[in-house]
């Protein structure tokens, strides 16, 4: 998939945006995001999972956008498959802002920022996971997550030597080794499950969040994978600012299992990285375990 082929496809299901002027957004392990006619933002599954995880989230998304405290997307174009692309597909509006990913850390207002983190995540964990499950939101496990991220993290840990060999590697890696076992199972709730960086907006100023998009994970799970995102970005400092403001399923453990998560998916981040050639997921993959599992 590149551009010009992503707007013959727009164009020949959409006739109302031809001409599409399409250019290339990025693109994760599941889709493909193009720029329309600088309006619309079009994602294209790459595979069948990925797949599915759209066709909830036309279902999910205009429910959540009745009460949501932040600007999401709503899908308004529906692409079905065809002869060109052999998966459903869609566009939303564009929402305003930068991804906070591509902004430096020490420009972000965090304390600026932390109430309305705390606010959004109160509202999601709080919406009634039965209404989610009726639009197709799948229910994960919370009692094997941590076993199954932990796991995950420690058979790409050796991967650290190639990019950081001179951080302290054995700290971090006694860190996943050893932390939250024997875990309680929270209490699921409704989650984004993917709250980093770059899929936070910002305005210009960078004190402003603008929209909260990428909800191809969303899911019925533990609610600290959204707190881990928080921790990811902004570390132990932006998780204390949050709290105030986060009225959501908080047991003793909540942020405990946050920071591991965090620390795994900095290890993911670095995996994820070297394999696509992405030097900006390696830095925050590293930045993320200097935050979470260690000096």
């Amino acid at each position: 998939m590149n551009a010009t082929l992503a707007a013959g496809i727009v164009e020949a299901q959409f006739p109302q945006l031809v001409p599409a002027r399409v250019a290339y957004l990025g693109e994760g392990g599941d889709s493909m995001a193009f720029d329309v006619n600088d309006a619309w933002v079009f994602r294209f599954p790459k595979h069948g999972d990925a797949e599915r995880q759209l066709l909830v989230e036309r279902q999910i998304l205009p429910v959540l956008s009745e009460s949501a405290p932040l600007p999401i997307p709503i899908f308004s174009f529906h692409g079905e498959p065809s002869p060109a692309f052999p998966r459903h597909f869609g566009g939303y509006r564009k929402l305003a802002g930068v991804p906070g990913s591509e902004l430096d850390p020490a420009r972000v207002a965090f304390p600026v920022l932390a109430p309305a983190i705390g606010r959004f995540l109160s509202w999601l964990h709080a919406f009634p996971a039965g209404d989610a499950v009726r639009r197709g939101v799948v229910r994960e496990p919370v009692d094997s997550l941590l076993e199954e991220r932990r796991a995950a993290t420690l058979a790409d840990f050796d991967l650290l030597d190639t990019v950081a060999p001179d951080a302290p590697l054995e700290i971090w890696r006694a860190y996943i080794r050893n932390a939250m076992r024997n875990a309680r199972p929270p209490a699921p709730a409704l989650v984004h499950n993917d709250v980093s960086a770059e899929h936070i907006l910002l305005d210009e100023t960078a004190r402003t969040i603008s929209g909260v998009i990428d909800w191809g994970d969303v899911a019925i799970s533990d609610p600290a994978i959204d707190l881990a995102g928080v921790f990811h970005w902004g570390g132990p400092a932006l998780v204390d600012a949050v709290f105030p403001a986060y009225q959501g399923p908080a047991d003793d453990q909540l942020v405990s299992r946050a920071r591991f998560l965090a620390a795994c998916q900095g290890v993911e981040d670095v995996r994820f990285g070297l394999d696509h050639d992405r030097r900006e997921f390696i830095v925050s993959g590293l930045r993320a375990l200097r935050l979470c599992a260690g000096p």
